[in-house]
């Protein structure tokens, strides 16, 4: 055994010979990132380019594509997209496909049976040897220029160093499958929300459903001016809490996880739009601003696409691509601006198999999935006339039919908003894409604004036969619906046009949208009221509702919370923090966050203590519990209001009881449990900015070298500035078609997915300042000229 002598004599040398070994280590990791840089500088050579093409580069990292034919961009846009962002588009292709594990072993395997059972990757291979040879030509050349991207690195992404995998090389089926998980993305909630209504609807029936599930209220903002009206009060026929035990006690205020829950997440955007007649430039003006997850880098990549046309003229098309894919998602052309939010139809169908089902409508699968560092996993799969059967619960199967399963909802249509001209051309265009539904809202140069849904649509069933039911497997296909029977919305009488993820339109043309989870309307009808305040707009009076942070629909909580704090002296502190608030949802507000952690957890009480004796047990779980969503509020507004005995959950003496016991709870979570002052406790401390790069979700200690700094921010969910911790504003674009050198676009995260490149998180800091950024590339500090090869 070694004395302590000894031990102190080997210690400095052993410290020592491990630092060097760090140090070198350190050393060789430094090399291998610096060597996997993105070429920005000197001569390429592309496969397949048929005339030279210039790749340039501005401050903020904009990809400006100059070239002589739309393949020659496409494979440019690649070449690009595989250099800096490569590991970004792997993540998701695998995840569309479920095909992770193969890259992070066996923790991402639960993830990838459940999506494999929708076998994405067979469905897009056949939907892409169907599409029009154009479309399979755009693709080829753009995962040509992809790979040559990623073979042009003298070591492969850093990502895949850290992982000790391999990149693999890109397809054509790949960009579809991009588009796939935009489908997840989007729509993902909506179908699983769909579930959870049809089988609340089977345990409440219609009338207790109805009410706890509001199909519209007060806060609507429909296009069409449209109003629904709310379901009545049930009746303690349907509901009463004073007979049953499952009321919620007044304990459990306390007792949910120790901070006030969130009305289910729902991936939002605004935009909006005057016509010339509303315009100080005598042009349409077009505002976007799509609400995503953030994260290191963004999900988009600013490019900016010139084209030499056979006139000799050049087209000009600057916006956003998303790297995957070949396309502009939103931007401006010169003539028309086009902008989405999501449009929350239903375009799908669960369907509830009897115990028997004909064997000739089953079809099985094996599918087998990779997974790094141990045997393959074989899992095998069922289809109902195509529907994957998804789900299985006590025995009863459920399949779904999903439009996302359609091999027409997909194509490259997107692509000729490139050569648009004007807001109907536009419009039509969007109607035929094949991509996941958006609100699309088009402005013109001639000064015309327009409103539709993007993408492919399907007849929907009746009314009152779809939404919230389980349906039969015998229910009847859709049939695709043709463009002229599209809702759509062109010239408005006032020149004006919003969506917000609201409901759109009543009547005739709703129900061809369907209902998969509108949502309030709060954030739209602000907006809404923000252009109808003046006659005339400019690009900076559209560009400042960005930044609106007026909680107008908080306000009504704060006025119901007023009186009845001003009768309870023990709440004074609370009462003069609501009378001091501002009215904003600003990061130093104490009162906003304060009266908005009360409504989170009155509406969490009310839901759990109304849906449990529907529901039983599983809304005890928080891993099973079916939460509320936002339309849930006019059900809990209308009882705080006329307080009926028998919807007071149980072991209150009163509405009013219960309220305060709300306020208690609310001020034991912003104190911390007495550990800090009330004063402290602002909004911005709980909304703190935190965008993280993937990897360091993974490693933490990556943390301080990729993630975006963290900084305490105003915006919230129901006002139109959207912002929470990793989550809000994955871009800002005002444009006038024809004066795209005035317009903006910001985004946060940056440009470049490596951390050595100078476009790591270019532009990030602007965003955060709410301080705008230019649509069109500034001055060229970077060139690569692509050459075919000899």
């Amino acid at each position: 055994m070694s004395s302590p002598h000894r031990m102190r004599r080997w210690a400095p040398r052993l410290l020592a010979g491990t630092a060097a070994a760090l140090v070198l280590t350190g050393f060789s990791a430094w090399l291998a990132l610096r060597a996997s840089l993105p070429q920005l500088d000197g001569a390429i050579a592309l496969p397949g380019l048929s005339a030279p093409l210039s790749l340039e580069r501005d401050a903020l990292g904009t990809a400006v594509l100059r070239g002589e034919n739309r393949l020659d961009l496409a494979r440019g846009l690649g070449f690009l997209h595989g250099q800096e962002r490569f590991f970004e588009m792997d993540l998701t292709r695998r995840s569309a496909a479920g095909e992770l594990s193969a890259l992070f072993g066996d923790k991402a395997l639960p993830r990838d049976i459940q999506r494999r059972a929708h076998r994405m990757r067979a469905r897009l291979t056949e939907r892409l040897a169907q599409m029009p040879a154009a479309d399979q030509a755009l693709l080829k050349a753009y995962a040509d220029g992809v790979n040559a991207g990623l073979a042009g690195l003298p070591v492969r992404p850093w990502q895949y160093l850290i992982l000790r995998g391999e990149a693999s090389a890109w397809t054509a089926v790949d960009s579809l499958l991009v588009v796939g998980e935009m489908f997840w993305m989007l729509q993902g909630g909506s179908v699983e929300a769909g579930f959870e209504r049809a089988t609340l609807r089977e345990h409440a029936g219609d009338a207790l459903f109805d009410w706890l599930n509001p199909r519209g209220g007060p806060w609507d903002a429909a296009l069409d001016a449209s109003e629904v009206k709310p379901a009545a009060l049930p009746g303690p026929d349907l509901l009463d809490l004073r007979k049953t035990q499952l009321g919620r006690s007044p304990q459990a205020a306390f007792e949910l996880a120790g901070s006030a829950g969130a009305e289910a997440p729902l991936i939002g955007s605004n935009n909006w739009a005057v016509a010339g007649s509303r315009s100080s430039n005598g042009r349409a003006i077009l505002a976007d601003d799509m609400h995503l997850d953030l994260g290191v880098p963004s999900i988009w990549f600013r490019t900016q696409l010139e084209l030499k046309t056979q006139e000799g003229q050049v087209l000009r098309a600057a916006g956003l691509s998303l790297p995957g894919m070949p396309s502009l998602v939103v931007g401006s052309n010169g003539h028309i601006a086009w902008g989405f939010t999501n449009a929350y139809g239903q375009w799908f169908d669960w369907i509830k198999l009897p115990d028997q089902v004909p064997s000739a409508r089953l079809k099985s699968f094996t599918e087998t999935i990779a997974v790094k560092g141990a045997a393959a996993k074989t899992l095998e799969v069922q289809e109902l006339d195509g529907a994957p059967i998804v789900r299985e619960q006590a025995s009863q199967r459920y399949a779904l039919r999903w439009i996302a399963h359609k091999g027409e909802a997909y194509n490259l249509g997107l692509d000729k908003m490139l050569t648009a001209r004007d807001a109907a051309g536009a419009l039509g265009i969007a109607q035929a894409a094949g991509m996941p539904h958006q609100n699309i809202l088009v402005a013109d140069d001639q000064g015309q604004i327009a409103w539709s849904v993007a993408g492919r649509l399907w007849t929907q069933a009746p009314e009152g036969a779809g939404y919230a039911r389980f349906q039969s497997m015998d229910l009847a296909p859709h049939a695709w619906l043709g463009l002229a029977d599209y809702p759509q919305l062109l010239r408005p009488a006032d020149g004006q046009l919003w969506t917000a993820n609201n409901r759109q339109l009543g009547g005739a043309k709703a129900q061809v949208i369907g209902d998969g989870g509108f949502d309030l309307g709060a954030r739209a009808q602000q907006i809404r009221a923000r252009l109808s305040e003046h006659s005339s707009h400019s690009q900076a009076s559209l560009s400042a509702i960005h930044f609106d942070s007026e909680a107008r629909f908080i306000k009504t909580w704060g006025d119901r919370l007023l009186p009845l704090l001003a009768s309870s002296p023990a709440h004074a502190q609370a009462l003069t923090q609501i009378k001091n608030w501002n009215g904003h949802a600003d990061a130093g507000e104490v009162g906003y966050r304060l009266i908005r952690t009360v409504r989170l957890r009155t509406l969490d009480q009310l839901w759990l203590a109304w849906t449990t004796p529907v529901l039983g047990a599983q809304q005890a779980d928080e891993k099973r519990r079916f939460k509320w969503h936002s339309q849930f509020e006019y059900s809990a507004v209308q009882a705080l209001t006329e307080r009926p005995a028998h919807l007071l959950p149980a072991g209150y003496a009163s509405w009013d009881a219960f309220q305060l016991a709300q306020v208690d709870a609310a001020l034991k979570e912003l104190t911390q449990d007495g550990k800090q002052a009330l004063s402290q406790a602002t909004w911005g401390q709980h909304n703190a900015s935190r965008i993280q790069h993937v990897m360091s979700k993974a490693v933490p200690a990556l943390s301080a070298f990729l993630d975006m700094p963290s900084q305490p921010q105003g915006g919230d969910s129901n006002l139109p500035f959207v912002a929470k911790p990793s989550f809000g504003q994955s871009q800002r674009m005002v444009v006038s078609p024809g004066l795209e050198s005035a317009a903006s676009l910001s985004m946060p995260g940056g440009q470049s997915g490596h951390p050595l490149s100078p476009f790591y998180g270019a532009g990030h800091a602007d965003w955060a300042a709410a301080k705008a950024t230019p649509l069109l590339a500034g001055p060229t500090l970077h060139r690569l000229e692509a050459l075919a090869p000899k």
